[in-house]
């Protein structure tokens, strides 16, 4: 079972700190009421019951109200889809921030506003991610611990300590389950109903440095700081596949078809198929820092594929990427693997723009599929830099044909003021509401130099609908048994001498 702590202190003298073992200064004023603050000063002591490390930044979490959310019929259609959405990033300096992006009348860009700016580790915040849906919000850090949220309600729901390391990455393979990485050479796959370990998975020999997981959902693909990229069968919980990289790779990413995957080195990018067989490589001379793919909406079913890459001069490259593999070359490649591998680039890429806006290296960047009011659907672009801006891009500016000196501008962005950004994840923001009772408030955060004026209506989300969300995929992973039967819905991937290792790879993954 994955170990919990919600504001709790870990037992034992192990030298490992707790989640919250120092008071974050944090006060919190709404205009014309009065001010409270999150570390007690000494003369209260006697007065009121003691503040709460865990409790305060959760308090300043909380503090900032949700969003309304209202019925389909009330917007005019069958159907309710999200009117905003949310821009969750952490930065060195242990804060996040949680910025809100909604778009008025007759306005093609979206206006950015913070719903909250606290220190939510005692380090450096490392890794975010949000559920589909915008439920629940995790974030991992140095500290050795994963922070969960309610992002509907903003409330803090506890600290998971399976891991032994700084956490490395984060992502949510359903509604319903959340799979993390650290230092400590391990994945750990949870459940969101009631935070329970179901899947510790091992096979790296170092630190895992990112996960994603394959549309499906049934199988992900790590890679670490042992030079190598494993594939992991979700659904029975242990390794499928291992290619030796040659060189550290730092990020790995599934295309939004999850036809191909994309692995991000200092300074390439290489691209596969399902059948780990490269089908290209990207060069640079400076240096990649993130990577992502990302498919445009269309009328008549897939729209085109673009791969993004941010660089260490704080650009993001944008190129078109097509592949159509013919039927013979799939047989060559199942009978010629290794020959396949070695040949020529078998993609079309072509650069189609630049991303601009930053004067820093990219640090982070994250996508979403939006529907503006009034408009048609696009994909929303954020970046991350160290330069303290969070831009926003509107992917559907990115022409058809262009080249590197076809500059893109965010459509909007926000300043943090020097905080040095790590990570960033662009999630939905619900369903937007009539306007209701405005509460003005002002959060200040000491030592974190963010301060900030904040209107939103006061709302809550409907407990019926969080019911559906984590009965989404809820028994996904439990079974822990391949059934094959279940898998021809699937993608199909190559296993490695899966009938004669089985029983060898059985006690090797927990």
């Amino acid at each position: 079972m994955g170990k919990q702590t919600k504001g709790k202190k870990v037992s034992g003298s192990g030298g490992r700190p707790t989640p919250y073992a120092k008071k974050p200064v944090v006060e919190v004023r709404y205009e014309g009421g009065p001010t409270r603050r999150a570390a007690a000063s000494a003369g209260d002591k006697g007065k009121r019951r003691a503040a709460s490390p865990v409790g305060d930044a959760a308090e300043a979490f909380s503090s900032a109200p949700a969003a309304a959310s209202t019925s389909a019929s009330s917007l005019g259609g069958s159907t309710s889809t999200p009117a905003s959405f949310k821009i969750i990033a952490g930065s060195y300096e242990k804060l996040l921030y949680g910025l809100e992006g909604t778009y008025t009348a007759g306005s093609s860009r979206p206006a950015l506003a913070p719903i909250f700016i606290f220190p939510a580790h005692l380090a450096c915040v490392k890794a975010a991610a949000a559920s589909a849906g915008g439920k629940w919000l995790a974030t991992g850090s140095e500290d050795e611990f994963v922070k969960v949220w309610d992002l509907r309600r903003r409330k803090e729901v506890g600290s998971l300590s399976q891991h032994t390391g700084s956490i490395t990455s984060l992502t949510f393979p359903t509604p319903s389950h959340l799979l993390t990485t650290s230092d400590d050479a391990t994945l750990s796959l949870f459940r969101t109903s009631d935070w329970a370990l179901l899947k510790s998975l091992k096979g790296h020999s170092g630190r895992v440095n990112h996960v994603d997981v394959h549309p499906t959902g049934r199988v992900a693909l790590s890679v670490g700081k042992d030079r190598t990229l494993k594939m992991w069968d979700l659904m029975r919980g242990r390794g499928a596949a291992s290619l030796p990289l040659g060189d550290e790779a730092d990020e790995v990413r599934f295309s939004a078809t999850g036809r191909w995957f994309a692995v991000l080195f200092r300074s390439r990018v290489e691209v596969y198929s399902l059948t780990l067989n490269l089908l290209y490589t990207l060069g640079t001379k400076s240096k990649y820092n993130a990577v992502l793919f990302a498919q445009m909406p269309a009328e008549d079913g897939e729209g085109r594929e673009l791969l993004c890459v941010g660089t260490e001069k704080g650009l993001v490259e944008v190129y078109d990427f097509s592949y159509e593999e013919s039927e013979e070359d799939e047989q060559d490649n199942e009978d010629d693997a290794d020959d396949a591998e070695g040949s020529a680039p078998k993609a079309t890429v072509d650069r189609v723009a630049t991303l601009v806006g930053h004067t820093n290296r990219i640090k982070a960047m994250s996508s979403l599929r939006f529907t503006p009011p009034g408009s048609v659907p696009t994909v929303l672009f954020t970046t991350v830099s160290s330069d303290g801006l969070i831009n926003l891009h509107d992917l559907a500016l990115v022409p058809t044909s262009g080249g590197a000196n076809t500059n893109v501008e965010p459509i909007a962005a926000y300043d943090t003021k020097g905080s040095r950004l790590t990570c960033v994840f662009l999630a939905d923001g619900g369903v937007k509401g009539p306007a209701g009772v405005k509460a003005k408030k002002e959060v200040e955060v000491r030592e974190g130099r963010a301060m900030f004026e904040v209107d939103a209506a006061a709302g809550e989300e409907d407990e019926d609908e969080d019911e559906e969300d984590e009965d989404e995929g809820a028994d996904m992973y439990e079974s822990g048994s391949g059934d094959e039967e279940g898998d021809e819905d699937g993608m199909e991937v190559e296993i490695e001498g899966e009938e004669e290792e089985e029983d060898e790879e059985e006690g090797e993954y927990e």
